[in-house]
């Protein structure tokens, strides 16, 4: 599987460019269909063509940055057409990478459809509406600040999204900017320092302070508008934690790939016909918790589980030609290892058949993602039986609320709660409060974009 193909599992596009041209080398399914086109009509066009005339120009030198400095990342925002004219915006993140299989430099990039945020941005800008629904279903939260006063307004979402109580009204400068990691607040002053103008688009990122709890990770957009002769400030900030952690995942996955290549993960045993492990390299006998030598002698079916056993028996042994499945086998500890074996026959200078030749890549960790896919999957299929109150009731049980509570953020009665409550439990076939809290934090891994 691709880069490409794991991160259509996630709503998350994939392109590669040409560093020379901005030329689209390879696209997944997921960034065709966000620009309505086929990836066959894609192929080979520039990638700074398909955008808004304002936006050309900044992609072209966003990968002429990345070709002389290919250790960083930047992302970008930028407008584009669908193929039926409709407008969509999409945050791209690029990066440089050597190319496999030979010495040149690739700009890769992911693209997410961020267009429902945009929209919500550009109906603040003209109606300055509170929508907190809207806030709270996308995790975005408000505020305005005006000329010369101490403290400004903020949305209810924003309150939340900073754990704060709203009772306490919001909080001066002096305050939001001990909720900041240390680190990020130099980039928070700077945005706020004078000169503003009217119509200037301000857009950064930072995380939480982590002395106040589990880090979390935001982007904030600040623009200047007029009011009574008199500067205002306004802002959004949307938590973003879920996408940094996705990001870091993807990043930390490619990293652990690049290092099993480079290190030649594959190990090799040599089998005789009836299976019996002759020599087994270090390598090999690593993945199964043995030492040099340790398996020599050993029947490889008998340390097999009873499928993987009648695979390699009737499938791998006696054969003329090599063959790959994935079996599984068993660890010196008891556990069982997920293994791509792949096993060819060894001629011997009469040009018999001699013995055989395994080569064993260990795959496990890839099992375990594929399985945590598909319990997410199945998981996120069920949450899409609930009406939108039932999964309202939901988030507030997640966060650990009592029937209580959660009437009172809702507005709603209590017995009213225990009847959302109970339909919950039978739709999601759920036996207990944990077994809810744990079919929602598995879902949201299918709704992490």
């Amino acid at each position: 599987m691709t880069l490409g193909d794991a991160l259509d599992e996630f709503d998350i596009g994939f392109l590669q460019l040409s560093p020379e041209t901005t030329a689209l080398q390879t696209v997944n399914g997921t960034f065709s269909r966000m620009l309505g086109r086929e990836p066959t009509d894609l192929h080979e066009l520039q990638l700074s063509g398909l955008m808004e005339d304002e936006y050309q120009s900044d992609v072209v030198d966003v990968v002429r940055s990345l070709r002389q400095e290919t250790t960083g990342r930047v992302v970008r925002e930028y407008s584009m057409s669908r193929s039926d004219e409709s407008p969509v915006w999409l945050r791209y993140t690029f990066v440089a990478n050597q190319a496999a299989d030979e010495n040149a430099l690739v700009i890769c990039a992911t693209a997410i459809d961020v267009t429902p945020a945009k929209s919500v941005e550009d109906e603040l800008r003209l109606a300055n509406d509170r929508f907190d629904a809207a806030q709270a279903n996308s995790k975005v939260g408000s505020w305005e600040w005006h000329e010369d006063h101490a403290v400004g307004w903020w949305s209810k979402q924003l309150y939340e999204l900073h754990n704060m109580d709203p009772t306490l009204g919001p909080a001066t400068f002096e305050q939001f900017i001990e909720l900041v990691d240390p680190k990020d607040r130099p980039t928070i002053v700077e945005v706020n320092r004078p000169p503003f103008h009217v119509g200037d688009v301000r857009r950064f990122e930072f995380s939480s302070n982590p002395a106040f709890g589990p880090r979390r990770y935001f982007a904030a957009t600040v623009w200047m508008a007029e009011l009574d002769g008199r500067i205002v400030r306004r802002g959004t900030t949307q938590d973003v934690t879920r996408q940094v952690e996705l990001l870091s995942a993807l990043q930390q996955s490619e990293k652990q790939y690049r290092e099993v290549v480079v290190s030649n993960a594959e190990g090799t045993a040599i089998l005789n016909l009836d299976g019996k492990i002759l020599q087994a390299d270090e390598k090999f006998a690593s993945m199964l918790g043995q030492p040099l030598g340790g398996l020599d002698g050993m029947d490889i079916c008998q340390l097999a589980d009873a499928a993987s056993a009648k695979l390699i028996d009737e499938r791998m042994l006696n054969r003329n030609q090599s063959e790959a499945h994935e079996v599984r086998i068993k660890h010196s500890d008891g556990h069982l290892v997920w293994l791509l074996l792949t096993c060819s026959p060894l001629i011997n200078d009469s040009d018999q058949f001699a013995g055989i030749q395994a080569r064993a890549l260990d795959i496990t960790h890839r099992k375990h993602v594929e399985l945590l896919t598909q319990l997410a999957a199945e998981a996120k299929a069920k949450l899409e039986r609930l009406t939108n109150r039932e999964r309202e009731v939901l988030e507030q049980i997640v966060e650990g609320r009592m029937n209580k509570v959660i009437a009172n953020r809702l507005e709603i009665s209590e017995k009213t709660v225990e009847r959302h409550r109970s339909n919950l439990m039978k739709k999601l076939e759920a036996q207990s409060v944990a077994e809810l809290v744990k079919l929602a934090m598995t879902a949201e891994i299918m709704t992490a974009d």
